[in-house]
């Protein structure tokens, strides 16, 4: 391994899912949550952690809205012996957690917030249990928690951009549901000064609300109000915007990167990732394709859209000596991705040796192109 080593001894680290609205971090959460020694706490930055009540965790599983999400208990059980009685919201959350810091540098002190996640690790190991964390607003901020809590299991769990795109604009069309595109136009905003989303928005044009002085709630509903503004084309480049600011963050850390479309198609990749986690957290989960196997097929990019997802991969590419080369070589094969199937030319492919030992997922780039058959396995 690159950067764990087996806990040994039948112990068992905590685990960090650092993932992407809609990037199947749900799906591999749950797998972990379903071993025996693990306590899984789902989204502990959202929102809702602030107003949290026994009758909301109730209401809130996958069978309640239009979810895509395998069958399992209310998503937030595991949080309710952790409310007061008579009292709403998870003790030591706080609203700013859900959007601001979220691309904080990995020395910057965050007492509150790191006293918040003790506290959920603490609640698990006085019941002999080990926590399983699933963050969707984590990736810009992974390398200040393995930072922080250098004992868990890191795992940045990425998916191609326009899969994601298509699965939070089916979100809206179908369903009227505009949180998925809305959120991240929300984390840019009200991180604008960060690094990585000036360098981000500067690369692909994106003119950003001024919402950083602005009530949380507030700040959510103006999102909202400008996102129906936005002609689809400008949708799609302030999403890539949050998907390669936050991939420019999660890059740069220590963690074990997750192609979760290949773990998704290939059984052999799941198994490899599977017997990864085991060795690294002592953690054993079971994964059952969520798409039997077979590899989605997204519609070809717009014009415009093109042009955007070469941008991203251009200052990908300026950043790669920061970034983790297995990382930065599945990140660089996400982007390409739609180009290749759109038989466009591409910027300079990742060298050969640079790819990733074999726990690690191997660049898509090659097996679509024909030139590389190896880890092309969809089964």
């Amino acid at each position: 391994m690159a950067f764990f080593e087996s806990t040994g001894g039948g112990a068992a680290a905590p685990v960090f899912l650092h993932t992407y609205w809609r990037g199947r971090g749900t799906w591999i959460w749950a797998a972990l949550r379903d071993e025996e020694r693990a306590l899984g706490f789902y989204e502990p930055l959202h929102e809702m952690m602030a107003g949290l009540t026994a009758r909301e965790i109730a209401g809130t599983g996958p069978g309640e809205w239009d979810s895509g999400h395998p069958a399992m208990a209310p998503y937030w059980s595991e949080f309710a012996p952790l409310l007061a009685p008579g009292q709403a919201g998870v003790p030591g959350f706080r609203l700013d957690f859900a959007t601001e810091d979220a691309f904080v540098a990995a020395d910057e002190p965050q007492p509150a917030l790191e006293a918040y996640l003790q506290g959920l690790l603490r609640h698990a190991e006085e019941r002999g249990r080990v926590a399983v964390f699933k963050f969707c607003r984590s990736l810009g901020r992974a390398g200040w928690m393995r930072q922080r809590f250098p004992q868990a299991l890191h795992v940045a769990v990425l998916r191609r951009p326009q899969a994601l795109w298509e699965s939070a604009r089916r979100q809206f069309e179908a369903n009227g549901n505009p949180y998925f595109l809305a959120m991240p136009l929300l984390l840019l905003a009200r991180n604008a000064c960060a690094p990585t989303v000036i360098r981000s928005c500067r690369a692909l044009h994106v003119p950003l609300p001024r919402l950083r002085q602005a009530d949380p709630r507030r700040a959510m509903a103006t999102c909202r109000v400008m996102l129906d503004q936005l002609s689809w084309d400008d949708r799609y480049r302030a999403f890539l915007a949050f998907w390669l600011a936050s991939a420019l963050s999660v890059l740069a850390a220590d963690c074990l990167f997750v192609d979760a479309d290949m773990l998704a198609w290939s059984a052999d990749y799941r198994d490899e990732v599977a017997a990864t986690m085991a060795r690294a957290s002592g953690l054993a989960p079971s994964f059952a394709s969520p798409s039997g196997g077979v590899r989605e097929e997204l519609p070809p990019l717009e014009p415009e859209q093109e042009a955007v997802q070469r941008a991203a991969l251009s200052l990908l590419a300026e950043s790669r000596a920061a970034l983790r080369p297995q990382g930065y070589v599945l990140a660089w094969s996400q982007l390409a991705d739609a180009l290749v199937r759109s038989s466009l030319p591409l910027l300079a492919e990742p060298d050969e040796g640079e790819i990733a030992p074999a726990w690690a997922p191997q660049p898509r780039f090659w097996a679509l192109s024909g030139r590389r058959a190896a880890g092309a396995d969809r089964g």
